[in-house]
């Protein structure tokens, strides 16, 4: 309370709609963002249920577990930000560690990665 008996009430930035091409752009990438989380870990828990389901006992010590599973969470939105045109450093890492044609051959598949191409 001040001395002249007023309440000072905090000032909360009143959410405003994008003023400007730069803050739409913003707001459009960070809800793609979000909605890239949201898909990823409902994906990611339904792959870790139905690994459950095939067997796969993770209660023995899921700290060692863990990481691999987190691997799996941001490699799902990883393929969701790069769907959408955003960047996130696990393409880089698979960019860099997957060689496609050593994956065709150990697959006995051929990838059309044309459209892809530059």
């Amino acid at each position: 309370m001040s001395d002249d008996n007023v309440i000072s009430f905090p000032k909360d930035k009143m959410l405003t709609p994008p003023q400007n091409a730069k803050e739409l752009a913003e707001s459009v990438k960070e809800f793609k963002v979000g909605h890239a989380d949201q898909i990823a870990e409902q994906l990611w828990e339904y792959v870790l249920h139905e690994m459950i389901r095939a067997g796969v006992i993770f209660e023995k010590d899921t700290m060692k577990s863990f990481p691999s599973m987190v691997l799996i969470l941001e490699s799902i939105k990883s393929l969701h930000l790069l769907s959408v045109g955003i960047h996130h450093p696990l393409q880089d890492f698979a960019n860099d560690s997957i060689d496609v044609e050593e994956f065709e051959k150990e697959l006995g598949i051929v990838v059309d990665t044309s459209e892809y191409e530059e």
